[in-house]
């Protein structure tokens, strides 16, 4: 699927192929929920078709489309990370390993089964480990006729700059508000999803996600943890006590909520460095923000960012998740 912000990028690929100039390594980037893995998977279909279209996407008919659709062709390979066999952690740490590389780097190097591409698409390609990184650069230096290695990450930064060199990179920006909330509107009526939300409550979804849309819609099933975690972060103004969300928030997805702090930060940050009527992410809580914004220090709250900031960067370690909000929450708190 090619969604209506990918369209210049698709247009970009296309030419590639066109003029027989598509590279042997892509490198898709941009934030999560921009449909980095769809659009992998269309230009896979599209160079994989025996009788692509005009536009050059798949037919969607012939045996190798067939194939695809049911995701037994033999000549596209997918990679993501995953927990090791052995692990016995309920949320154990995902990581794409070097046996992983190796079997992949291995099977490239065999005969297309449709005497055409060979295709490997590696998701989150910056959960890749130190080791399998550097496995994967043979491969990449020398890939083999017809091999497409497509590297998806939406944290550019924690590949290895040898990684990135060795491929041609394909940004995706946000899409402007206005595209994103009349498809949001649009996704949601298609979808049958129980929600009716308006225009405003729309656009509060985009500016929490980022901007990115297919990151809003998944908001909408995330309702009640934002509600969570709202209560966290407001309860000292509440009279409540922070501490008692920690096992509840250590439950939900570790980056995911991590990521929506930062909204809380940069809130926080606007109403103290530009004043009371500085435009917010979460509007619904500017008055218990307000409040915060009075007695914080800017210091603490530069501190509390890059302490965040660091929980990031690590959230593929396994840790005690509730030791962890105990901190971030004791912090905020404090600022």
């Amino acid at each position: 699927m090619i969604y209506p912000w990918q369209q210049t990028q698709w247009q970009q690929i296309s030419r590639l192929i066109s003029s027989e100039r598509l590279p042997h390594a892509l490198f898709l980037q941009g934030n999560q929920g921009l449909g980095k893995v769809e659009f992998s998977l269309a230009l896979a279909n599209a160079l994989l078709c025996q009788q692509p279209l005009a536009d050059l996407h798949a037919c969607g008919h012939c045996p190798s489309c067939k194939l695809l659709a049911v995701g037994t062709h033999p000549d596209l390979h997918y990679l993501k990370p995953v927990a090791k066999k052995d692990s016995k952690s309920k949320k154990p740490a995902l990581s794409i390993r070097i046996d992983d590389i190796r079997d992949l780097c291995e099977i490239l190097n065999q005969t297309s089964q449709f005497s055409g591409y060979r295709i490997a698409i590696i998701e989150q390609a910056d959960q890749m480990t130190l080791a399998a990184a550097n496995s994967l650069l043979k491969t990449l230096e020398e890939p083999g006729r017809e091999v497409l290695i497509i590297l998806l990450s939406a944290r550019a930064h924690r590949l290895p700059v040898t990684i990135r060199s060795r491929c041609q990179s394909v940004r995706f920006s946000v899409p402007d508000e206005d595209l994103s909330c009349r498809w949001l509107a649009e996704y949601i009526a298609a979808s049958e999803t129980d929600s009716s939300l308006n225009e405003k409550q729309l656009r509060q979804l985009i500016k929490q996600a980022f901007g990115s849309p297919l990151s809003a819609f998944k908001l909408i099933s995330q309702r009640d943890q934002q509600q969570v975690l709202a209560e966290a972060l407001t309860a000292a103004v509440s009279g409540k006590n922070s501490l008692d969300y920690a096992a509840t928030l250590a439950k939900f997805n570790k980056l995911n909520m991590l990521e929506q702090v930062l909204c809380w930060v940069s809130d926080l940050n606007k109403l103290m460095s530009c004043g009371n009527e500085s435009a917010i992410i979460n509007e619904l809580y500017r008055n218990k923000l307000q409040g915060m914004a009075e007695k914080a220090s800017q210091k603490r709250l530069f501190q509390f960012y890059d302490q965040l900031n660091l929980n990031i960067l690590h959230s593929s370690i396994t840790l005690n998740e509730q030791l962890m909000w105990e901190n971030l929450l004791l912090s905020w708190d404090n600022l």
